[in-house]
C-alpha cells in the first residue's frame, strides 16, 4: 500500500488532542460496552469532533481500532538486550502484556471477525499495526546475524508466527491453557531452534 494511500486509509494525524482523545474514546467504549460499541458515531461524540472529520481520518471500526493498538503499544517491540535469547524472552513477555492488557482482551475477538469478513480491513490492519511490529522483529533478528549468534536466514515471518500464534491460540481459547513463563519459554526453544538451524529459500 503507498504513503498516499495509507494516509487516506488511517487518516493523517494533524492535532496531537485530538488524536489522543480518539484513543480515549476507543478505549472507553470497548472496556465500558465492548467490541461492537466503538462506532464512528459514538466516538466522535466522546472525542469532541464531528462524524464527518472522523471519517475523513478513519473510515471505519477497523481504522479506529488500528490506530487506537498502535498509539497504546507502538510498533516498534523488539528489545535490544545484546543477547538473542533474552530479546526473544522479553518480547515474549511484552506480547503477553499486549494480549492480557483489558483493552485487547475486550476487542480482540471482534477484531479478528472483522478482519477475517474482509480483506481490505484485513490489509489496513496488517499495514497499520502488524506490518511495522515485524519489521522491528525482523531487525532483532538481523542484529543477532550481524553478532554471529545466529546464522543468515530467510523468512522472518514465520519465526514471527511462530512467537506469537500460540501466545494469540491461548488468548483465543483459555481452556488450552495460560499465558505464562512455561509458554514463553516454549516459544522461545521453538524459535531459536529454527533460527539456529537456519531457514533457507529451498
Amino acid at each position: 500500500m503507498s504513503e498516499k494511500k495509507k494516509s487516506a486509509a488511517m487518516g493523517r494525524p494533524r492535532n496531537a488532542a485530538l488524536d489522543a482523545a480518539i484513543t480515549a474514546a476507543v478505549e472507553q467504549l470497548l472496556l465500558s460496552d465492548g467490541y461492537n460499541a466503538v462506532t464512528v458515531d459514538r466516538v466522535a461524540t466522546l472525542a469532541g469532533t464531528t462524524r464527518t472529520a472522523l471519517y475523513r481520518r478513519f473510515p471505519g471500526r477497523v481504522a479506529l481500532l488500528t490506530s487506537a493498538i498502535a498509539a497504546h503499544f507502538g510498533t516498534d517491540p523488539a528489545p535490544d538486550t545484546g543477547n538473542l535469547r533474552d530479546d526473544l524472552i522479553e518480547l515474549q513477555r511484552r506480547q503477553v502484556e499486549f494480549f492480557q492488557t483489558p483493552v485487547v482482551a475486550a476487542g480482540i475477538a471482534g477484531l479478528l471477525g472483522d478482519l477475517g469478513s474482509d480483506p481490505r480491513w484485513s490489509a489496513l490492519f496488517h499495514e497499520g499495526f502488524m506490518a511495522p511490529r515485524r519489521r522491528s522483529t525482523e531487525a532483532m533478528f538481523q542484529r543477532a546475524v550481524d553478532r554471529g549468534e545466529i546464522p543468515p536466514f530467510a523468512h522472518p515471518a514465520l519465526v514471527s508466527d511462530i512467537l506469537t500464534g500460540p501466545l494469540l491460540l491461548h488468548a483465543m481459547l483459555p481452556a488450552t491453557g495460560p499465558l505464562d513463563d512455561a509458554l514463553i519459554t516454549a516459544t522461545v526453544d521453538a524459535a531459536l531452534h529454527l533460527l539456529n538451524k537456519g531457514l533457507s529459500d529451498t
